[in-house]
């Protein structure tokens, strides 16, 4: 059994007016359930005050929920900026199950959380190069109904359809250009697996994925969402620039990200996602000189280390480099780990409680609080992957509704540019990731370093081949394929993948041999 307690805000001020829902999961064969609230405010001296308990009887609504509803109005009198803690005991034929939440209070609205959420949602190029998929993920992400009995669909399809829901609520979301690529691939031609399945793009699963696109192409129209570009694959940049000096590789494909960006969305993006959040402060120039105004960077891996006129994290820098700069806004690490991490929720109860901790923690914070993390991956790699859409429905209604009570202020990172006029400049942000350094992808694998030593050879011959045939189709090839090669994803530790690195890299020595010299 678990008890879920569901009050209509997060945070209230005095004299409003209060509804409560309870929630009882797994009541069995119980018929005859009684459900105790109290609530009290904790004041300044941590003194407890109750204002309201009453016990009834709850309704079953399925054969294994029972749910009642309390109303009531606050007190006009005040004890300050405080905490009111909700606590509701349900006796189900003798079995006791007893849960409280804590809930902000406030004299008055006088300070606003302004709050940015970035999903960073992403696809490695799941083909090699014959055009056949060794993993069908970004288009089973679509389709598959992961969170049923909530909802049908997978993580892109669902997200797309909350941030519909709550249209007010202001969302920044990379779709990585690889992921659009693909998905772009199979609504014109459909796709086949290696093992010889073949999807047309007659099939439903492919109409699943253009009503994705078109969400999101809404969405943006509507201005309730703010759409992210990047390279084309998932890219450890800050790791290619720092050991192997790759600036012309990660300029070609920002400009080819950039490109599928704007063919699926009509936009040119302002902001950039830099996958793993991998570091280098040459990205400044790269970024600035194709047009990109900001990115996210960590609170905890970057900015603790950064150089310059540093406050908090809760306010975007400018990052400067020689006369280059673009705005960064760093994530609060703390909330986005609950996220991203903290997700195993074994009951629907477990994950409301989930969403009301982000939601808590976020009305904790001062100025303007960056959430950013992967879209898909927390969902997918839950131990109870169908429990992630309540936890993510209720933090979309939390924050719709405190929004519209005047406590949150969701934005897109334009709009919170647009809105600073003095920046504290930023001189030095340590080259590394979200994880603090590039072991993953360079260090937990004996080959990782060997395969990395083949890639440093293939860069040399191709800049060798750049400065005689520079615009030979065959070396675009070779550079498209070597793109591949470089894919975050391939290198990871978990998801470790040298055959498709090696596919690749032979297609890029076979592109090569036909170059004309």
């Amino acid at each position: 059994m678990s008890l879920a307690i569901v009050p209509s805000s997060m945070a209230y001020t005095y004299g409003d007016d209060i509804s409560i829902d309870v929630y009882i999961h797994k009541i069995h064969s119980c018929n005859n359930i009684e459900v105790d609230l109290r609530v009290k405010i904790i004041d300044r001296k941590n003194t407890d005050i109750d204002i309201y308990r009453e016990k009834r009887s709850a309704k079953i609504i399925d054969n294994s929920i029972a749910h009642a509803t309390f109303q009531f109005s606050l007190p006009h009198y005040t004890h300050g900026d405080t905490e009111m803690l909700i606590t509701s005991k349900a006796n189900i034929c003798n079995n006791i199950v007893e849960e409280s939440l804590p809930v902000e209070l406030f004299e008055r609205i006088s300070r606003l959380v302004e709050t940015v959420i970035v999903w960073h949602h992403h696809q490695p190029p799941n083909y090699l190069p014959n055009g056949k998929y060794f993993a069908d993920y970004p288009f089973r992400w679509v389709w598959y109904s992961l969170f049923e009995p909530y909802t049908t669909g997978g993580p892109y399809y669902v997200h797309a359809k909350v941030y519909t829901m709550f249209p007010d609520v202001k969302t920044v979301v990379h779709l990585s250009p690889s992921l659009l690529y693909q998905w772009k691939c199979a609504i014109e031609n459909g796709y086949t697996t290696e093992d010889g399945k073949t999807v047309p793009n007659s099939d439903t699963k492919i109409g699943m994925i253009k009503e994705t696109i078109k969400m999101f192409k809404d969405l943006t129209s509507m201005q309730s969402i703010e759409i992210l570009t990047s390279v084309y694959a998932h890219t450890i940049l800050g790791y290619l620039l720092n050991r192997f000096g790759m600036e012309d590789i990660i300029r070609e494909e920002l400009n080819l990200g950039t490109r599928l960006t704007y063919e699926i969305f009509g936009i040119n993006a302002k902001g950039v996602w830099t996958p793993e959040m991998a570091w280098h402060d040459k990205l400044i120039e790269i970024y600035s000189d194709n047009g990109i105004e900001y990115t996210i960077l960590c609170g905890k891996s970057h900015f603790s280390k950064a150089i310059g006129d540093k406050n908090t994290i809760y306010e975007p820098y400018e990052a400067i480099y020689d006369s280059n700069r673009i705005k960064v806004l760093f994530r609060d690490q703390e909330i986005s780990d609950i996220i991203g991490f903290n997700n195993n929720f074994p009951s629907e109860p477990h994950a409301i409680k989930g969403a009301q901790t982000v939601i808590s923690k976020l009305l904790k914070r001062r100025g303007i609080v960056t959430i950013a993390l992967d879209g898909e991956n927390w969902m997918i790699f839950s131990k109870y992957p169908k429990n992630t859409y309540p936890f993510f429905y209720t933090m979309y209604r939390y924050l719709d509704i405190l929004q519209k009570k005047g406590f949150i202020k969701t934005s897109t990172i334009d709009e919170v540019i647009k809105n600073y006029s003095q920046f504290r400049k930023l001189l030095y942000i340590p080259t590394t990731s979200w994880l603090n350094g590039f072991y993953k992808w360079d260090g937990e694998i004996p080959e990782q370093k060997v395969l990395w030593y083949e890639v440093s050879k293939t860069y040399d011959i191709i800049r060798l081949y750049k400065m005689v045939s520079r615009n030979d189709i065959n070396l675009k090839n070779a550079i498209w394929s070597f793109y591949h090669v470089l894919d975050s994803d391939y290198w990871w530790t978990e998801f470790w993948n040298p055959r498709a690195i090696k596919l690749w890299l032979t297609e890029v020595y076979s592109a090569l041999s036909k170059v004309a010299l």
